[in-house]
Parts: structure tokens; C-alpha cells; sequence
């Protein structure tokens, strides 16, 4: 019987002289490599010198683990024409230059790469993203009828909220969301006032009931905030009453499927260990994944017998087998920065709240009823302010939901009656 044909041994780079790993073929390149020429190329002048200032960024790239991915983004026509415009010195390297670059999506891309290379210093990823958005909006409304009104509402308030805010602590990943939201509702019934040739300075409080009632609700919701600015800014006659929208209680799974659905996710190991992980949070503490994708190893304490993870104070246990799963999670996350239990695709970043929110309703979890149904069940066990500062909850949400499940007043001590035996 013959042998088979030894296969030909590993030929080095013909560059670099290194053997790249699992290499088959004769006159290689290595991945590092053809990143570094690449980026020769792209940052630099017509003898590949690149600005010495950009030496950190270039080693980022070339030594990145997934080198096949970066070399894919360095060959998009966006990333060449952004990066080429770097290398020149036509975009400086500032926070505001990439914030007024046309293209949004690779901007956005290289400013984390650049932050976390050190040469951009760290910004709220959430305040930059709404910056930009405003920025654009306006751009494209310089035609409409109320753009300066538009322009003062989106920059002196809501941009210096957001600026305000983000001093303080971290904006959630919610925050663009609701900004944009809230202009868009602005936006539209600043149109519908000119549509119907209604001066805001003269806005009688039928016409606003009017509008109020020809629209849906979260309309009426996200448009309140605009209204009470614009009552105190004089665009608007003070005394207008901007109603508040009720909403009704949040709908809950069954105790039943809410078990039935943590039982499926420590059990079955067919998903991706991120998104189990994700959903036994969200079905045991009723965490939002606002909060959850933004968790890191140091939200876990694992010194004791248990595992402890903190959402508030003080931390909670976390019950087997969950807590397998989070300490298997945490284990590959001590290789991240800065130790995102869910890390993110843009360097240094979590995962964004849009693909948790995504990975999540995959699985077949009805998002809102399930935290509603997690969040009822603990503050029957257990007392609503308790619930509130070991969860991270405002306390007024934790009795909501106690009357909502109807034990209002099951916490009050009986009454002794004051006369004598």
C-alpha cells in the first residue's frame, strides 16, 4: 500500500520570516503583514512613511487577532477614503472632525479604534452618536418653517442635558433613542401647526387637545417633554396643560413559562453561552438589557462559596446553574477590555443594545413580559424597597408592580385592637 505524499513543509513569510499558523501553501505573506503594507498604502506618503503619531493605530491593526476581518474593513471604500483623508492630514485627528464627517458608520468605526489605541481620548460613545444624529437632522431641515425653534430645542436642551448627564455617569444605551425620539415628535407637530396655520405664540389649549387627540400615543408621550420646554422658552403661551399619557400595567408571562423558559436556557447548550446568559438575567432579576449588555467582570464577586453579581447594593446571589454559566462567560471575558461580559464589535465596546435586544427575541423571549413577570414574583418574596436597591430599581417602580400583582397589602402588620381583652 502506498504512503500518502507528505505534505510540503510550512514556507516562513517572505517578508516578516515568521511561519503563520495553519499556512499550506509556498511564498506566503503573513496576515500581519498584508495589514501593515495595506496600511502603508492608505496613511501613507508616496514612500509608505506613515505620521509617527499613527504608529500605536497601525500596531492595533496589525496585531489584531481577527486580522482577516480588519484587512476586509481597510479594503471598504468608505475606510479608504476615510483613512486616506487621515493619512494626508485633510481629517485632523479630533473627536469633532470625525463628528462632522459625511460618512457616519466609518467614522464611528475608526473613532473606537483610535480610542482604544490611546490617541483619541475616551468620550461617551451614546452622547457622540446623538451629537451627530441632531447635527444631520438640522441639516436636513433648514427649509422648515420652524428650524430655529427646532435648532434651539435640540442643542441648548437636549444636547446640554445629554453633556450634563454624561459628566456625571455613563449615558444609558437608551439615551439616543429617547432624544430622537423626542425631536421627531417636535419636529412633527411643529409641522402640523403649519400645516393648519396655527402661530405656536397663539396655541389656544383646544387646538392642542386636537392634536393630542388625532395622534397615537407614544406620540402624545415623547412630544411632552418638547411642549414643557417650549411653554418656558416663550415659543409657546404659558398655562398650556400637556398631559401626561397613562399607561396601562405591563402584560406578564405566566410563572409557569417564565420557568419554563429559564430551565431551557441552563439547560441547553445548543445557543450562543452570550445570549443564555443574557436571558437568565433578564428572567431572574428582571434586568433590562440596557443595564445587562453593559455588565463587566467587575460586576461579579467570586471570592465566596456563591457568586455574587451587582446590580445595586447589596449584590445578590446568583442560583446554580447560572451561576456556571456566568463564571464560564466571565472566564472569557478577562481576555477583553475592559472586561465586557459582552463585548461589542468597535474596540472597547460593549455589545450594542439593538443586537442584545435582537440576539434575545431570537430565542423566542417576550422581552417586556418577562421582566414585568420576574419583577412581580421578587417583590412578592421579598419587601419592594429591598427589591428596588438590590436590583438598581427606583422604588416607585418596585410598588407599582406590588399592586400590580395585587399584594399591596399583604406587608402590613394586623392591626391590635385597642381594647382590653
Amino acid at each position: 500500500m502506498t504512503a500518502p505524499p507528505a505534505e510540503p513543509a510550512p514556507v516562513p513569510c517572505r517578508r516578516c520570516g515568521v511561519i503563520p499558523p495553519g499556512w499550506r501553501g509556498r511564498h506566503p505573506v503573513c496576515e500581519r503583514c498584508k495589514i501593515e503594507l495595506r496600511l502603508q498604502r492608505l496613511l501613507g506618503d508616496d514612500a509608505g512613511r506613515i505620521r509617527h503619531e499613527l504608529a500605536p493605530f497601525v500596531t492595533m491593526l496589525r496585531d489584531d487577532p481577527r486580522g482577516a476581518t480588519t484587512r476586509m474593513w481597510l479594503y471598504n471604500p468608505r475606510a479608504v477614503e476615510l483613512l486616506t483623508a487621515l493619512g494626508s492630514g485633510r481629517l485632523e485627528l479630533s473627536h469633532s472632525a470625525l463628528t462632522s464627517w459625511p460618512h457616519a458608520t466609518a467614522a464611528r468605526y475608526l473613532r473606537h479604534r483610535l480610542i482604544a489605541c490611546g490617541l483619541l481620548p475616551p468620550v461617551d460613545r451614546y452622547l457622540v452618536d446623538t451629537e451627530v444624529w441632531l447635527h444631520r437632522r438640522l441639516a436636513q431641515l433648514v427649509e422648515h418653517p420652524h428650524e430655529r425653534v427646532l435648532r434651539q430645542f435640540a442643542l441648548w436642551h437636549q444636547l446640554l442635558r445629554l453633556r450634563s448627564t454624561a459628566a456625571i455617569r455613563p449615558l444609558r444605551s437608551t439615551a439616543k433613542f429617547y432624544v430622537t425620539e423626542q425631536f421627531t415628535q417636535a419636529q412633527h407637530f411643529l409641522t402640523w401647526l403649519h400645516e393648519h396655520d396655527i402661530d405656536p405664540a397663539a396655541l389656544a389649549q383646544a387646538q392642542l387637545d386636537t392634536w393630542y387627540a388625532s395622534h397615537r400615543v407614544h406620540q402624545r408621550h415623547r412630544v411632552r417633554g418638547f411642549l414643557l420646554w417650549a411653554a418656558d422658552a416663550r415659543h409657546l403661551p404659558r398655562g398650556l396643560i400637556a398631559h401626561r399619557v397613562a399607561f396601562k400595567p405591563g402584560a406578564a408571562i405566566t410563572q409557569q413559562r417564565r420557568l419554563a423558559l429559564l430551565r431551557r436556557f441552563v439547560t441547553d447548550n445548543t445557543g450562543p453561552l452570550p445570549t443564555r446568559v443574557a436571558a437568565c438575567l433578564l428572567l431572574l432579576y428582571a434586568q433590562p438589557i440596557s443595564r445587562i449588555h453593559r455588565l463587566t467582570t467587575t460586576d461579579l464577586l467570586d471570592d465566596g462559596p456563591e457568586l455574587l453579581i451587582r446590580f445595586g447594593a447589596p449584590p445578590v446571589p446568583v442560583p446554580e446553574p447560572s451561576a456556571g454559566l456566568l463564571r464560564e462567560l466571565a472566564a472569557a471575558a478577562r481576555y477583553t477590555e475592559p472586561g465586557w461580559l459582552f463585548p461589542g464589535r468597535y474596540a472597547g465596546q460593549s455589545l450594542a443594545y439593538p443586537t442584545a435586544a435582537k440576539r434575545l427575541r431570537t430565542l423566542g423571549i417576550p422581552l417586556k413580559e418577562a421582566r414585568v413577570s420576574a419583577l412581580r414574583q421578587l417583590v412578592l418574596q421579598a419587601p419592594a424597597p429591598v427589591v428596588a436597591d438590590a436590583l438598581g430599581f427606583h422604588q416607585t417602580s418596585t410598588a407599582r408592580q406590588v399592586a400590580n400583582a395585587g399584594g399591596t397589602w399583604s406587608r402590613y402588620a394586623p392591626a391590635r385592637s385597642s381594647r382590653a381583652g
